[in-house]
């Protein structure tokens, strides 16, 4: 997660080059947040795929 978080920073730096700390501290928290909101979400999504998946391919149980 930390290099999306750079990766985002360095591309918003290049189009606003005059950030002061302040305000680069306040966009590195905002990006943070909102890269973790998407990763718990992704998460979430590839587990319930996970276990849709896991149910298809288990056997059927045998009477």
């Amino acid at each position: 997660m930390k290099e999306v978080v750079e990766r985002v920073m360095k591309a918003f730096a290049q189009k606003h080059q005059a950030m002061t700390p302040e305000q680069e501290r306040k966009v590195r928290d905002e990006v943070s947040e909102f890269v973790a909101e998407l990763l718990e979400k992704r998460a979430a999504q590839l587990a319930k795929f996970a276990d849709r998946r896991l149910r298809e391919t288990e056997p059927e149980p045998r009477i």
